[in-house]
């Protein structure tokens, strides 16, 4: 195996690891009942948007074209704001585990939406993905709702999964900026739009905020949803996409439920039972069938073609 390659797959597996670890971290920061989620988000959000400028002053910057600027908003708004904003609240009131295998579910719900929108064709072997994908998150949900998946609740859940509905809308909508503007262009101009945006409603709760009596645990905490959990995480993406195929970066998302559950239990932040088990196998299972390529029929008879006789020359 090549080093570059090497590279992009110890990047993807910290990235996972690190993401893995942001909703018990999370989860951990607001207990102590002084920050709550829109706080934390907000931190999340505006800390985010500092490290990308500094990073950004780094390397040549690159204009936004001004017809650009709209569509750049909007995706501030599905890709930042409304996406962490409600998964970060929802974290407040499930479970750990719950909330990572809830964002495991984004490639599903996306095929669903592309297929909706964007037209796209569905296989059977994509539409039993997209089956087994929402009998995942159904299966999570209704356990919360009778109460058998200790540690949830439907709320958060339900804050979870529309957090992945616009991430889903981040990458239908908009991917013809993604294609045109470098990802740290993209990432200091969305966390920044986000962070101003949202300053006017949060202005007043970091005001009230009693800076003096937050723990070194709080503090740490924060520290690392906005460093580790946010900007490192980025940018280990960002590495791992340049070296690996976008199924092998995929791939390591089922890593995520595994860390948030670990760490949840061995922290006494949730329980692992059988319905949040069945759930996690149920998307890991969705999201394999719809990510997965399977060549068309014509291009496995192409394949299986012989080869012609290469031309003699003169």
């Amino acid at each position: 195996m090549m080093r570059s390659e090497l590279r992009g797959h110890a990047a993807a597996l910290l990235a996972v690891l690190f993401f893995g670890l942001m909703s018990p971290v999370s989860k951990l920061v607001m207990q102590g009942g002084i920050i709550d989620g829109a706080l934390l988000a907000s931190f999340r959000i505006a800390g985010s948007a500092i490290l990308f400028w500094l990073l950004s002053l780094l390397v040549p910057s690159q204009p936004i074209r001004r017809r650009d600027w709209p569509a750049l908003i909007g995706m501030s708004l599905c890709g930042m704001a409304c996406n962490q904003y409600l998964f970060v609240i929802g974290v407040q009131y499930t479970s750990p585990t719950n909330a990572c295998v809830v964002t495991t579910s984004t490639p599903v719900m996306t095929m669903a939406m592309a297929a909706l929108v964007l037209h796209e064709r569905l296989t059977r072997r994509r539409v039993l993905g997209l089956v087994l994908g929402a009998g995942g998150a159904l299966t999570l949900i209704l356990g919360s709702a009778s109460g058998s998946g200790q540690g949830g609740s439907v709320l958060g859940d339900v804050l979870c999964l529309l957090s992945q509905f616009f991430a889903c809308c981040y990458f239908i909508f908009f991917g013809g900026l993604i294609r045109r503007y470098r990802t740290l262009t993209l990432m200091k101009w969305l966390f920044a739009i986000s962070a101003l945006g949202s300053l006017p409603f949060m202005a007043p709760s970091w005001a009230a905020l009693p800076w003096a009596a937050l723990s070194w645990r709080e503090w740490a905490g924060m520290l690392y949803v906005v460093l580790i959990g946010t900007f490192v995480c980025y940018i280990l993406l960002i590495m791992a996409q340049r070296r690996l195929s976008p199924s092998v970066v995929a791939t390591y998302n089922y890593v995520q439920p595994a860390v948030a559950a670990t760490a949840g239990v061995l922290w006494g932040l949730d329980v692992l039972t059988f319905q949040k088990l069945l759930a996690v196998l149920l998307i890991i299972a969705g999201v394999r069938l719809v990510t997965v390529h399977t060549p068309s029929r014509e291009a496995r008879a192409s394949a299986s073609a012989p080869s012609p006789l290469p031309s003699k020359r003169a």
